[in-house]
């Protein structure tokens, strides 16, 4: 990878107001440790009702290739990302979580099986901090995955990943899509999959947007509408 190669590190975030501030120190603090790299950071606004628009806004202000995008209406992940795709300038697409629980260190590795010419790297929670229910939840989904799949991997539900911008030129993804996004890559893309494990830590503040009882309400209905997409070719 030659000094002007950009990797762009994509935040999407709503209502994460008291972990921006902590998130933002953490990043630029590992993208100032990495000088060989050249990164670019864009954080992806869900149309939060908090200040966090506004601390982002001012905290970016003097940092070079720290960027603030906002979508026009609450379009989920799938929209953020979906705005990432068309404004990241990167040949690497790194997605983190913006409630803290994930690590910028982690963003190291992730890249460096990039370079090895893996098109997709899941970062592997070895000690997540969920709570027990959720965890069966996800266990039962990556289950569902290698089974109706015949994909191999420990784990599927990966908030911080990689891959690399040919896999996902002009995909568009659809409601609920970003949960998804590794299937969608392996299965209608063909990208080579590679993991790395990932530190994973208790959010400090704030409360979690996922509604569990929701999860295992429509997590199934959602699996199965995806894998009719991609049998019908929806994703290529």
């Amino acid at each position: 990878m030659t000094r002007k190669e950009v990797i762009s590190v994509v935040v999407p975030f709503f209502n994460e107001q008291e972990n921006l501030g902590l998130l933002f120190q953490k990043i630029c603090g590992y993208v100032d440790s990495q000088k060989k790299e050249n990164y670019e950071v864009l954080f992806i606004n869900d149309c939060s009702s908090d200040s966090g628009e506004v601390l982002i806004k001012k905290l970016i202000k003097n940092k070079k290739n720290f960027y603030l995008f906002n979508l026009n209406k609450r379009s989920g992940q799938s929209g953020c990302f979906n705005l990432a795709f068309k404004k990241m300038k990167g040949r690497f697409f790194i997605r983190i979580d913006s409630d803290l629980q994930d690590d910028p260190k982690d963003i190291k590795q992730i890249v460096k099986e990039l370079k090895k010419n893996k098109d997709l790297v899941l970062g592997i929670r070895k000690n997540r901090k969920h709570s027990v229910f959720l965890l069966k939840i996800t266990q039962i989904y990556d289950s569902f995955v290698r089974f109706f799949f015949k994909i191999k991997s420990q784990s599927f539900s990966c908030s911080m990943l990689g891959v690399r911008k040919e896999f996902i030129e002009n995909l568009q993804l659809k409601n609920m899509d970003h949960r998804f996004l590794p299937l969608i890559l392996l299965s209608s893309r063909g990208a080579k999959l590679s993991t790395v494990n990932v530190s994973h830590h208790k959010r400090l503040f704030g409360k979690s947007k996922y509604n569990i009882l929701k999860k295992l309400i429509f997590g199934l209905y959602e699996f199965v509408r995806v894998y009719y997409r991609i049998k019908r070719g929806d994703y290529n």
